[in-house]
């Protein structure tokens, strides 16, 4: 009983883990630059055609910085929507814009790939064969059907793995230069708007160790 009970509980946790979202940073460059500037209100660019897409991600940037005593500007409070794609503004246009804004370095979040990967998720495991003495659910038939119903029907299923690729740079706001880039990739998620949370987590822990922010 104990070896089937631990059987089911290993079943349980590799399905939760496999369908849990995780984020990993695949590469990742900084400046050479001795002593960056540790930034303390960034300018947050989610570059992306999804309105709620881009609404998750800032806010969560918004809350998660808020954690570390960084302030967020949303370009969405900033952009209205649809304002990059009437017309590409010009340098200068962006530069007061940003400037205006008091912030002193620009995240920007750009959705390079996405990729869709089918996977079989095993049933639950299939009791032993012993009709008598060691497993008493064998004696009733009641006691039969509660143990073999579910895992009859239960024999497993496929689902759609969903992998996407993104890259976040970080510019500082005076030079405009690059300072810091990473691509990362978020996979087991059901759709780009619920991947900000852990997306915006693995990136804010390389900015924190690279000493970007505090």
């Amino acid at each position: 009983m104990k070896r089937s009970l631990f059987i089911i509980g290993i079943a349980f946790m590799l399905t939760y883990l496999g369908c849990s979202t995780r984020t990993v940073i695949t590469a990742q460059w900084q400046a050479p630059e001795p002593e960056a500037p540790a930034y303390r209100n960034l300018f947050i660019a989610s570059l992306m055609d999804d309105l709620q897409v881009r609404q998750n991600i800032e806010n969560e940037y918004e809350n998660r910085l808020a954690n570390r005593g960084v302030g967020a500007i949303k370009s969405l409070n900033t952009f209205r929507p649809g304002f990059l794609e009437e017309s590409k503004p010009n340098r200068e246009q962006l530069l007061e814009i940003i400037q205006s804004s008091k912030a002193d370095g620009i995240l920007t979040v750009t959705l390079l790939d996405t990729e869709e990967e089918q996977r079989w998720v095993p049933g639950g495991p299939v009791p032993m064969f012993a009709p008598m003495g060691r497993f008493g659910f064998y004696g009733t038939f009641p006691g039969y059907f509660d143990r073999w119903y579910g895992t009859a029907w239960n024999t497993g299923y496929y689902t759609t793995d969903k992998k996407y690729f993104i890259e976040t740079n970080l510019y500082d706001a005076e030079s405009l230069e690059l300072v810091w880039s990473a691509q990362s990739r978020t996979y087991n998620s059901t759709d780009l708007a619920s991947i900000a949370s852990d997306y915006v987590d693995a990136i804010k822990k390389e900015l924190r160790e690279n000493k970007l922010i505090q």
